[in-house]
């Protein structure tokens, strides 16, 4: 039922006070009940200093404010309850000739309307629920969707879909590779296999990156997709990757250690871009030398930190737990990522090859007592996990403030993606992104045995090993950056014709 707006300014005098109000029309009626309610609301002697086209607007902002909610509960009501609503409209109006007996109501009483309410206390507390379900609900899809206006929210939605997508999967996977680098080398032990076996393993682990690296510019360059940028990404991942595996090379024993270490590293990253191929990531900055240097950066002091915090918080884990076992160290050292391998290479060096010593001789002391310590596992996935999400967030970040023109709308990852992948793409994904990916999980795999076993060589406390050994580790992840942001940066085809 609308209020009607009185057609001339409204004053006291406007209906005739000695005429009853049943005898006055409907719109009459109305603007008398209003006036009624002025008196109520607003005293005579406040309301005096109001003109009549202040108390006309008013009115009238009040009646389209009420047709509008009218209008809107209506729309969500279906056919039947509208029809009823009518009914009650015009039965209240005092027309109610067209009025059939299925949406009659026989109302004795209108002043029974009074102070009444649409709904009980348990139904307007469903409707609040509601109301509150459907705001966090908008809420939550503005997160998910990266859709904040503010840097708060920008920030929170970042890290959000970086944890859920980024994290999860960094996470999961580096426990489940810490799981099969253990079982690998505890199969490698308990086998007795030679160095000679485990040096090719580790040379052919090395081998995969930059093989995919080779295949990949072969490709491009076929495609005519090379560029300036991508052949300096590969050269430059090429390069780095061929010191890596000169260093496993010519360092002593750090080619056999590379057995199980290289081969769980590349079970790693062929996951990871298997799950990225599925779930593609992305973001709004555009590579850049400043962006790349500040990204190289920050990623080799996360890389640091984080190969800290797993050498010395979680060391029961992957091949190097496998290799230490048996072996305690003294009371006064820490059990280190340096200690497990130079552990190892002690008995290496100690423990003469023989083919004819059964194999159950060789290994009763792994196999009775080693067990995977999946708690350690966790944690060096959790350290992983957090390391990529604030890499991908912090890089994220520098690399769009040192762009060219930054977007107004700040950095933003991409909402997390479903595909199914086409032939191009899942080539693009094999021979770029995963043979760069590859190559530099190979790198830090090298890097860090070749370093490790070298310093251990030297009268130098196996703490600052580690130490040393994540330095070298940060300076290799820095120098492969620009392979990392510019492999993508493909030519289009159809732009060269």
């Amino acid at each position: 039922m609308h209020i009607s707006s009185p057609a001339s300014p409204i004053t006291r005098s406007t209906p005739n006070e000695s005429t009853p109000v049943a005898n006055l029309d409907s719109k009459e009626r109305s603007s008398h009940t209003i006036i009624e309610m002025l008196d109520e609301i607003i005293p005579a002697e406040q309301r005096s200093s109001l003109s009549a086209e202040q108390v006309k607007f008013g009115l009238m902002s009040v009646d389209e404010a009420f047709n509008a909610f009218i209008s809107e509960q209506r729309s969500k009501a279906d056919n039947p309850t509208q029809r009823f609503i009518d009914a009650i409209a015009v039965q209240l109006n005092g027309d109610s000739n067209d009025l059939t007996n299925d949406f009659y109501l026989d109302i004795h009483d209108l002043a029974l309307f009074e102070n009444s309410s649409h709904s009980s206390d348990s139904d307007s507390f469903i409707q609040r629920g509601q109301i509150i379900l459907g705001y966090l609900g908008e809420q939550l899809g503005k997160l998910v969707n990266n859709e904040f206006e503010g840097d708060l929210g920008r920030w929170a939605s970042n890290l959000t879909i970086s944890g859920l997508r980024t994290g999860l999967v960094t996470g999961t996977l580096t426990v489940l590779r810490q799981l099969v680098g253990f079982a690998l080398e505890k199969n490698l032990q308990s086998n007795a296999a030679s160095p000679l076996t485990r040096s090719v393993m580790g040379a052919v682990a090395q081998c995969i990156g930059p093989l995919l690296n080779i295949l990949g510019a072969i490709r491009d360059e076929c495609n005519g997709t090379a560029n300036t940028e991508t052949r300096m990404a590969r050269l430059i991942t090429l390069i780095v990757s061929a010191l890596a595996l000169t260093a496993a090379v010519t360092v002593p024993t750090a080619l056999p250690a590379l057995a199980s270490f290289g081969s769980q590293m590349a079970f790693y990253t062929f996951a990871q871009d298997l799950v990225s191929l599925f779930f593609p990531t992305g973001d709004n900055a555009k590579p850049n030398p400043g962006g790349t240097a500040a990204a190289g950066a920050l990623n080799g002091v996360l890389q640091f930190l984080s190969f800290t915090g797993m050498n010395y918080t979680a060391p029961h884990s992957g091949p190097g737990y496998v290799m230490a076992q048996g072996n305690t160290p003294p009371a006064s050292e820490l059990e280190s990522f340096a200690f497990q391998l130079s552990t190892w290479v002690e008995q290496q060096a100690n423990t003469p090859h023989d083919a004819n010593l059964p194999i159950e001789a060789q290994a009763e002391h792994i196999v009775e007592s080693l067990r995977p310590i999946l708690g350690d596992d966790v944690l060096r996935g959790a350290y992983n996990a957090g390391a990529d999400v604030l890499g991908q967030v912090l890089m994220g970040e520098a690399m769009h403030a040192l762009q060219e023109k930054p977007s107004g709308e700040g950095f933003r990852i991409n909402p997390i993606s479903v595909r199914i992948p086409t032939a191009e793409q899942a080539g693009n994904q094999l021979l770029s992104t995963n043979a760069i990916r590859t190559s530099i999980g190979q790198i830090i795999m090298g890097t860090v045995i070749a370093a490790s076993r070298f310093f251990s060589s030297l009268s130098i406390p196996k703490e600052m090993v580690d130490h040393m050994a994540n330095v070298a580790v940060a300076i290799a992840v820095l120098a492969v950056r620009p392979g990392t942001t510019y492999i993508s940066e493909r030519t289009n085809p159809a732009s060269n014709s």
